[in-house]
């Protein structure tokens, strides 16, 4: 087996209705259960103590709450499992329960017995970009984002929407991957996120409009 040349594969996964195991109930689990409530996983929180955020949204039947000490069979039907509590053995269960499972683990800011590791995302809207050191510096992680916060602009989300409602009739219209290349190409060639930035929507959209006539592509309603 070649060695290997990054720790770890980056990837965007849809957690949407997918179940998802926490081990831990305090302030960082908290927010890896918001996280994920965000994105529409099924969340369960395994923990005798939790925070106040996880026993509301439990009451409120947001995530499912189990009370108690882990156990192996806590990992039923999980999809993907965070581990954070403050016990370094009950960590290490959870990560070799997992590994013996084949179920994708996370045990935050432990990188040796992670399967996966978060990135520090940068969300814009549609658009979501994710930041990652392998685990070797969170505190450059985050100082990534926020300079990635202050470059990208909200500009940057509106035209991914207006390209992206482009794309059914892009290919209809327009036969091969190289031909639609050139068309999205050419439409960020005429300068329309510089548009956008300063303000000029509807010249962006004008603009957008023309590319569209001399490809033959039909511009949306909604778009105009």
């Amino acid at each position: 087996m070649p060695h290997k040349k990054f720790p770890y594969y980056p990837i965007f996964l849809d957690v949407e209705d997918h179940d998802v195991v926490i081990v831990g109930g305090g302030a960082v689990c908290t927010r890896k259960a918001e996280t994920m409530m965000r994105y529409g996983a099924n969340v369960t929180v395994v923990a005798p103590d939790v925070t106040e955020e996880i026993a509301g949204w439990a009451e409120s039947g947001k995530i499912n709450l189990r009370r108690k000490e882990y156990e192996d069979g806590d990992l039923d039907g999980a999809s993907i499992v965070i581990a954070s509590t403050d016990d370094e053995c009950v960590n290490g269960r959870v990560a070799r329960d997992c590994r013996r499972r084949k179920i994708p683990v996370n045990v935050v800011d432990v990188t040796h017995l992670c399967e996966f590791i978060v990135p520090a995302i940068v969300d814009k809207g549609s658009v979501h970009l994710a930041i990652s050191t392998g685990g070797k510096s969170p505190a450059l992680a985050r100082t990534l984002k926020e300079d990635l916060q202050k470059l990208v602009g909200p500009e940057y989300s509106e035209l991914n929407d207006l390209l992206g409602s482009l794309r059914p009739s892009a290919k209809k219209a327009l036969p091969t991957d190289a031909d639609r290349k050139r068309f999205f190409d050419g439409i960020l060639a005429r300068g329309v996120l510089q548009m956008l930035r300063d303000g000029k929507r509807d010249e962006a959209h004008e603009t957008i409009a023309r590319a569209c006539e001399e490809a033959g592509v039909e511009f949306p309603a909604r778009a105009k």
